[in-house]
């Protein structure tokens, strides 16, 4: 097992990374000097836990999210479930002081459970360690990272002329390149974060799969309309709306579609351009009272807190929500919200 260590060492050390390996007990078997440099808190002289990691952490005010501060043993746990059902996966953590964190972790093949974590500074380039893809000389046992993927340069325009988070998928959730404010959002872990290679919403199952179930069957439906379902956020009551559609390859350039690639872009509600309820209605052709209501949606309010907010009944308020798809001709609520999001972005600075 020497000769492991030493070879994770001298790959940590390439990379001018921390290094930790634990025992299948999560016991702290091994680590490097640049591991110690990141946490000058932790005393190494005893026998150290992961556990116990997390927990002087917390203590130090390490972590930039609040939600870890709020649940620690839930974050834990959660990371022990990542261990146990996925072999490798990486992602982003933003400490309190700024840094981004790239995280690499793999368990060990022929160990009794071993495992690692590799920790590499990413902060001044955080958008380029992103779109270079998964760094397949970090995995030992072989075959667990995604190559890197070459992506033409109009895919990159695409990407970064849009206002908000946006990436490219495969079928499968497979991330193959993201915009600034997309890697912003996996550095937060707000909702959204990459195991075994797949973007995947870990705290909410059923979201999870939804998302998997969407992109899976995207391109064997008959027509390819945009699909727009909730990503719910850690620190934040309101969530994302999430739309899964094909790339506009042929308007910047491309000579035809991208085939079998989801575009994805998340929209955030709160930092929405905000736009006006009388200018939504003209734009739209519909009534100031329908209006208030798509813009609600467009919130992140569902119907019944609408009917809530409004002292109205539920009935009333879908009716209105019948009456804004008869007139606009959008297929559903997912459409108005797309349909209003496009309307603050394009219009909401200048009215």
């Amino acid at each position: 097992m020497s000769d492991l260590v030493h070879d994770l060492s001298g790959r940590a050390r390439d990379m001018n990374a921390g290094l930790a390996v634990f025992d299948k007990s999560d016991t702290l078997l091994a680590t490097n000097d640049k591991q110690k440099t990141i946490y000058p808190f932790i005393d190494y002289s005893r026998a150290v836990t992961f556990r116990d990691i997390v927990w002087e952490c917390v203590k130090h005010k390490k972590f930039g999210s609040d939600t870890i501060y709020s649940d620690p043993d839930r974050w834990i746990g959660y990371a022990e479930n990542l261990r146990r059902f996925n072999r490798f996966w990486q992602s982003f953590t933003l400490h309190s002081d700024g840094r981004v964190i790239q995280i690499t972790y793999e368990r060990l093949d022929d160990t009794d459970g071993w495992w690692y974590q590799i920790r590499r500074d990413v902060t001044s380039n955080v958008l380029e360690n992103f779109r270079s893809g998964f760094d397949s000389l970090i995995s030992l046992n072989g075959g667990g990272a995604l190559p890197q993927a070459a992506q033409p340069a109009f895919v990159v325009r695409l990407l970064d002329a849009l206002p908000y988070p946006a990436a490219l998928l495969t079928p499968r959730c497979q991330v193959i390149d993201g915009n600034q404010s997309f890697a912003s959002i996996l550095s937060r872990g707000d909702g959204l974060s990459i195991v075994g290679g797949r973007l995947c919403a870990p705290d909410a199952p059923t979201e999870q799969a939804e998302l998997a179930k969407r992109a899976a069957g995207f391109f064997r439906r008959r027509t390819r309309t945009p699909i727009t379902m909730r990503v719910s956020r850690l620190d934040q009551p309101a969530p994302y709306f999430a739309t899964l559609s094909e790339p506009p390859a042929q308007s910047v350039g491309s000579a035809g579609p991208m085939n079998g690639i989801l575009l994805l872009t998340l929209v955030d509600p709160d930092v929405l351009p905000t736009v006006s309820a009388r200018a939504v209605a003209e734009l739209l052709q519909i009534t100031g009272s329908e209006a208030e209501i798509a813009l609600a949606l467009c919130s992140g309010r569902s119907v019944d807190e609408i009917a809530e907010d409004r002292g109205v009944e539920r009935r009333t308020v879908y009716n209105q929500v019948s009456s804004i798809l008869g007139k606009t001709g959008l297929r559903n609520q997912a459409g108005i919200v797309r349909q209003v999001t496009t309307i603050c972005w394009h219009f909401g600075s200048r009215v």
